[in-house]
């Protein structure tokens, strides 16, 4: 194998742990949320969620030596990280905690789970990636183990699953956008995810505000529910945000997608362990066919030859 196919390699596995990572990460978001509203509303949850990551990001740019130059500043790439920050923040984390308050961390895990499939589906349109039929048949056995992992039916479809939806949406927007627009207009990692908690903390407080002042600071604190909002500023409100950004830029949608996929397996495991949501023979069963899947889609696509 010559430098290049090695080079590419290495590119593909780091872009795929990078996913993998982060979908580790983002798993344990709804049942972090699920602690948080036990004091804050679900969009008072996602708002100080959105402060907190600001600030450390800030805080780590600050401390990393980051400087703004003016030539940085221009339109094209304002705007652009500002539907980054609306797509992957404000839309996905507002949509999902509301998802986790109504239909509980598993069921809501499944449904923005979707987001991975949704980006895979439009990437040939999008960006002019291919869909192989590994990946499609990889997906197509992952989504099934999900929807057993979940307990889903169709008569369960009600308001949470909709805001799931909504998220998977939204999240699967940013994906794509994320991928096409990084490296050609040089977005770091650290500017897309401070705007995602940006937007969200901004998007969030009016409507707090508006809608439960007196829970802007609940009466009730309780520690757990300050400890849940902790973990989501941190874990999935900034370092998991760097690993999608870090894979997205490295290998094709696809992939990352079907790593993303893990994400409801570490829901299902978190829940099951801090909230008592047991999975049973049949959670145990999708959640196996949700590796088989990945490892079909995103392993054995990239084999070498």
């Amino acid at each position: 194998m010559n430098v290049e196919g090695r080079t590419k390699q290495k590119d593909v596995a780091y872009g795929q742990a990078s996913a993998a990572i982060a979908a580790a990460l983002f798993g344990t978001a709804y049942v972090g949320t699920a602690f948080a509203i036990r004091s804050f509303t679900p969009l008072g949850a996602a708002m100080w969620r959105g402060f907190l990551a600001t600030a450390i990001l800030a805080l780590a740019w600050g401390l990393m030596g980051g400087r703004l130059h003016r030539s940085e500043v221009n339109w094209p790439r304002l705007w652009r990280v500002i539907v980054l920050g609306l797509t992957g923040g404000l839309g996905f984390v507002a949509s999902m905690n509301l998802a986790v308050s109504m239909a509980g961390a598993t069921l809501a895990a499944f449904a923005a789970s979707l987001s991975p499939i949704l980006a895979a589906l439009l990437a040939p349109v999008v960006l002019g990636e291919s869909l192989t039929l590994v990946s499609v048949a990889g997906f197509a056995v992952a989504i099934a183990g999900t929807a057993i992992l979940s307990g889903t039916n169709p008569t369960d479809v009600g308001p949470g699953v909709l805001f799931g939806l909504c998220a998977s949406l939204c999240f699967g927007v940013f994906l794509l956008l994320s991928r096409r627009w990084s490296r050609p207009y040089r977005l770091s990692g650290t500017a897309i995810a401070l705007s995602i908690a940006g937007t969200t903390a901004l998007g969030l407080l009016p409507v707090e505000i508006l809608y439960e002042p007196a829970k802007l600071i609940p009466q009730d604190l309780r520690l757990d529910a300050v400890a849940g909002v902790l973990w989501l500023a941190v874990v999935p409100g900034v370092i998991a945000q760097l690993f999608v950004v870090a894979s997205v830029r490295r290998v094709e949608t696809r992939s990352s997608a079907a790593m993303l996929l893990i994400s409801p397996v570490t829901a299902a495991v978190v829940a099951a362990l801090m909230l008592g949501e047991t999975m049973g023979l049949w959670g145990m069963t999708g959640a196996g066919l949700i590796m088989i899947g990945v490892v079909g889609s995103a392993v054995l696509e990239h084999r070498p030859a």
